[in-house]
């Protein structure tokens, strides 16, 4: 390599061309080489063009490399990503409700003004807190006076913004007290506070508001909805996440939290297994879960047990515990997943655990069994009035949510034995299997002329499906007419769908529910 630079370095010399390093005025001018011969004070273009060769002009000075580059930086850090949020508004609601100037101005009226978000708080805890204790009354409510005298964090807006979403998408016929409010802006606000972002933690909290918006999106949306499944998706991966890692650092309250939210998790799942949608489960049948069994206390002990300060303790005023029925529901779930965990389904196995589904409702505590009427009086005169203030209408809620789950579980598993009777011929089973369907559907009728629509629109329209998968069967049968008794199937039938529309209550211009 050296020989052949030598050589070039000879023929540069041999030609008496040189390329100087400090270009003329001239050639610079025109951006052109400035090439001198040996010996010679005038460049080789100045000499064609006969002009002076000079070099008296001052040299230009070169401004900073990337200076476009450098600008957009510097305007990026003088911006802060409250600023950004700024320049979009995040609601379609009427009144004002961009985001705020700077990171100093996150308030909870991002959501909604303060009487509006207090009227929807209050309506979970009268109305959805029966069947999903997954929050504390007190400790909610504290938190919202103390962000209304100063700015919240992120994480505690996007947390409020989820338990309004769930209770305006279940609490349809009330959702005239909540203004222009809708679970569209709920969503939007929480994603532009970086619901989706990487750098999130795995915590309690955020697993609960991916809960509550997986509970909303699946009303509003239905049981397909790619949306929904996400976050129910993001709720369970962290609530695992949090059970094995996590748990033994947690406080009592917030460890009997997650287990709660753990089984309203598995519950949700179930109910998509039994409509034909098993996409993911927590455990699976063969599991050990008996030390995630939340405990059956009050929410005022559990508090109790995380203050250092307990002189106030006896003067404590304890709000009914609904604890006891969400264990009694996931039995019921417990029962569903155990019949299906069987690689080849057998008649004996479905008659086995449609037997247990019956017992699991005969052991319950007197307060959970159902009685054959409400036991709060609400009636129908009290639409208006906040559940919280009635009776014991959060009892009557898990009663019969517990009782509809369980028919559900029956019925589907007679589908199956019925399906499985088909296939194998059997003669004798399908009359007993419409037997034991129209068994159901009575228990079911009872219920539904019983209870008050209040009820059930506090079970979340989630309700819905389990009433038209029950009533399925009935229409299958009156269409067919094989049995001798679809003329008693049809007339049951009419009754449920009276009843249903009653309770199918869906906004302006939604199509029906799945």
């Amino acid at each position: 390599m050296s020989a052949a630079r030598e050589e070039r370095r000879k023929q540069s010399s041999t030609s008496g061309r040189q390329r100087t390093s400090a270009a003329c005025d001239a050639c610079r001018d025109r951006k052109v080489k400035c090439v001198f011969r040996p010996n010679e004070t005038v460049c080789c273009t100045c000499q064609q063009l006969d002009i002076d060769c000079t070099r008296v002009k001052p040299r230009g000075k070169r401004g900073p490399k990337n200076r476009y580059v450098q600008a957009l930086r510097s305007q990026t850090r003088s911006s802060t990503p409250a600023q950004d949020l700024a320049t979009t508004s995040i609601s379609p609601c009427s009144f004002e409700m961009n985001a705020p100037e700077d990171s100093h101005e996150l308030t909870l009226e991002l959501i909604a003004p303060m009487p509006i978000l207090q009227q929807i708080i209050s309506d979970w805890f009268g109305w959805i807190h029966p069947v999903a204790p997954i929050f504390q009354h007190d400790q909610i409510m504290d938190q919202i006076r103390r962000s209304a005298m100063n700015n919240s964090d992120s994480s505690f807006i996007i947390l409020v913004s989820s338990i309004c979403a769930a209770t305006i998408a279940s609490l349809r016929r009330r959702r005239g007290l909540y203004g222009t409010v809708t679970v569209e802006h709920c969503l939007d606000l929480a994603e532009r506070l970086g619901l989706w972002s990487r750098k999130n933690p795995i915590t309690l909290e955020g697993a609960l508001a991916m809960y509550n918006f997986s509970s909303a999106t699946h009303h509003e949306h239905g049981f397909d909805s790619p949306c929904a499944h996400r976050f129910s998706a993001g709720a369970s991966i962290g609530v695992k996440y949090l059970i094995y890692h996590e748990l033994e650092k947690m406080s009592f309250i917030n460890q009997q939290i997650l287990k709660r939210l753990y089984w309203l998790l598995f519950a949700g799942q179930c109910t998509s297994d039994m409509h034909g949608r098993p996409l993911l489960m927590l455990h699976h049948a063969h599991e050990q879960i008996n030390s995630l069994i939340p405990l059956e206390v009050y929410d005022e002990e559990v508090s109790i047990s995380d203050r250092t300060d307990t002189s106030s303790c006896g003067q404590v005023r304890r709000a009914p515990s609904y604890v006891p029925g969400l264990n009694a529901l996931s039995r019921v779930f417990l029962i569903w997943q155990s019949s299906q965990a069987t690689a080849t389904q057998t008649m004996a196995n479905l008659q086995e655990h449609i037997k247990r589904a019956q017992q699991a409702l005969e052991r319950l505590p007197p307060e959970l069994t159902w009685k054959g009427h409400p036991s709060s009086p609400m009636g129908g005169e009290t639409h208006h009035s906040p559940a919280s203030e009635i009776g014991d209408f959060g009892t009557d809620v898990q009663i019969v949510n517990i009782k509809v789950t369980q028919l559900h579980v029956r019925s589907n598993l007679l589908e199956q034995m019925n399906t499985l009777a088909k296939t194998q011929n059997l003669l004798i089973t399908p009359s007993i299997i419409v037997e034991e369907r129209h068994r159901v559907v009575d228990e079911l009728l009872e219920v539904l002329d019983a209870m008050p629509d209040e009820v059930f629109d506090a079970n979340g329209y989630s309700i819905i499906p389990k009433i038209r998968d029950i009533g399925s069967a009935l229409l299958d049968e009156v269409r067919t007419g094989n049995q001798g008794g679809n003329l008693q199937a049809g007339l049951n039938l009419d009754r449920l769908l009276k009843k249903l529309e009653s309770l199918d209550v869906r906004p302006l211009g939604q199509d029906s529910y799945w």
